[in-house]
């Protein structure tokens, strides 16, 4: 987190991402030892600390799937699953993400 004062005074945090904020959560409320897998999502407005690369903003907004506590391989597939689901009904351009 980014914790500061702004010019006008006010005191802001500002998030970096959302997997860590997760994880976080989940080593604190120690929900290993609770039935696994656990599985969570994030949206929303994120924020870079740094001066932003060309062609980057500041503030993005980022989704994240997490599936913790599986060792299945069919977890992976299932995340890749709701990636491409969700490209789909974006109606994105294949090239968009190659990784895939």
């Amino acid at each position: 987190m980014y914790r500061f004062q702004d010019l006008s005074g006010r005191k802001l945090v500002l998030r970096p991402e959302g997997t860590a904020g997760v994880v976080r959560m989940f080593i604190e409320k120690a929900m290993a030892s609770t039935t696994l897998p656990k599985k969570f999502y994030y949206c929303g407005p994120m924020f870079r600390y740094e001066k932003p690369q060309k062609g980057r903003l500041r503030q993005f907004y980022q989704l994240g799937v997490e599936n913790l506590g599986s060792k299945d391989v069919f977890s992976d597939i299932e995340l890749i699953t709701i990636a491409d689901t969700l490209m789909q009904s974006l109606k994105t351009k294949k090239d968009f993400y190659k990784v895939l």
